[in-house]
């Protein structure tokens, strides 16, 4: 398996540590550097990794079918759950097509791993993975310590599309996102993105969408990240798979009273109206516009949700509660509002087909298993 590109190791860590130097985004594009090195980085940037197997794919077990698996992956940090379990899991192994969320290349918390190309090689698949930041630090969360004090490679994390036939006409749609938020809380700089390619599937050619959109601001962003991934497909006339992490929170951020807005909602709402909040996020007055942008775009969804959550969240990992657990009536706060807060986050779309249902996997997801989010299945005719 011989990858068409890679960025150089030396290049990436060289990059990441001049951007180190700089705490806030407006310094480094302010700096004499920044010219420099945003040439640099974008080079890094517009790398897409590919990978073809060394010996042909199995043939699908139902060719009428086409089998479909979308997972954020925790930037593969327990790559080898993940692997098995996209192995040997009876309802994700002989999958026709994988789309990764948080997909690492060169990061010591998933072990310096080409997770995409390792994962390609393991399941016999083509392979495209493309990168969205560059990291200057171990990461977040429980990074670190999975890092075990290793340095990083090349640093780069991503999203990946695993196909069972060849990709072609691969092509990225940058999307807008918190630049600024990312770099200077994050400590990574890039832009959000989505992997495009024609899945050249004998006698049925489709196109697949991967992407991953963005949890730090407000449910309109998403919307118009969501709106320009559409504008670039308003000319395709072929069967389209779009999957990915939508943060589909129904949660704002970013502004005063957001933070408020949510506590509210996670910490007073009854149940059954919380529940439905978060597991029908395309719903309702709390909904997100995304799902009309796709809606408008002759996109449907409906037939692929079960409406089970896909990520519980943990509240250490959002800064903006982690005050709270200082004090013990603070952490009594957070342990009932994590046990409330279970969300759909992770969606399959599709135009053109004829049919399809889909589901989440459970057993898969939280602490010690093989990533945060639950795995999405879907089948599609």
């Amino acid at each position: 398996m011989t990858p068409d590109e890679a960025p150089s190791v030396a290049e990436c860590q060289a990059l990441a540590g001049a951007l180190r130097c700089w705490p806030t985004l407006a310094a480094l594009q302010a700096s004499a550097e920044w010219p420099s090195l945003r040439g640099r980085l974008d080079a890094v940037l517009a790398t897409v990794r590919r990978h073809v197997p060394t010996h042909a794919p199995a043939p699908p077990a139902d060719p009428t079918r086409l089998r479909a698996v979308q997972w954020n992956i925790e930037h593969g940090n327990a790559y080898p759950r993940i692997e098995a379990a996209l192995r040997t899991h009876p309802e994700l192994a002989g999958a026709d097509l994988v789309t990764l969320d948080e997909v690492d290349l060169g990061m010591a918390r998933s072990g310096n791993r080409d997770v995409a190309g390792a994962l390609a090689a393991a399941l016999r698949l083509h392979a495209a993975w493309a990168p969205l930041f560059l990291e200057t630090t171990a990461g977040r969360d429980d990074d670190t310590r999975n890092a075990g004090g290793a340095m990083n490679r090349e640093a780069l994390f991503g999203l990946a599309m695993l196909a069972r036939w060849p990709l072609r006409d691969v092509r990225l749609v940058e999307l807008p996102g918190p630049e600024r938020y990312q770099f200077e809380v994050e400590r990574m700089l890039g832009r959000h993105l989505a992997l495009v390619a024609r899945v050249e599937r004998p006698g049925a050619p489709f196109v697949a969408v991967a992407a991953h959109l963005e949890i730090h601001r407000t449910r309109a962003h998403r919307a118009a990240q969501m709106r320009v991934l559409l504008t670039a497909l308003h000319d395709e006339t072929r069967p389209t798979i779009l999957s990915g992490d939508f943060n589909s929170t129904t949660l704002e951020r970013g502004r005063g009273w957001d933070t408020a807005a949510g506590a509210l909602a996670l910490l007073g709402w009854p149940e059954a109206r919380l529940r439905r909040r978060l597991l029908w996020p395309d719903r309702g007055p709390d909904r997100e516009p995304l799902f009309d942008a796709l809606r408008d775009a002759g996109f449907d969804w409906e037939p692929f949700v079960d409406r089970e959550p896909t990520l519980s969240l943990r509240f250490a990992r959002v800064p903006e509660a982690r005050g709270l657990l200082a004090w013990p009536a603070g952490r009594a706060l957070i342990r009932r509002a994590e046990r409330r807060a279970r969300l759909k986050l992770d969606w399959f779309a599709a135009r053109g087909w004829r049919g399809g249902r889909g589901a989440t996997v459970p057993g898969l997801d939280g602490p010690g298993l093989a990533s945060d989010h639950a795995p999405v299945v879907a089948q599609f005719w």
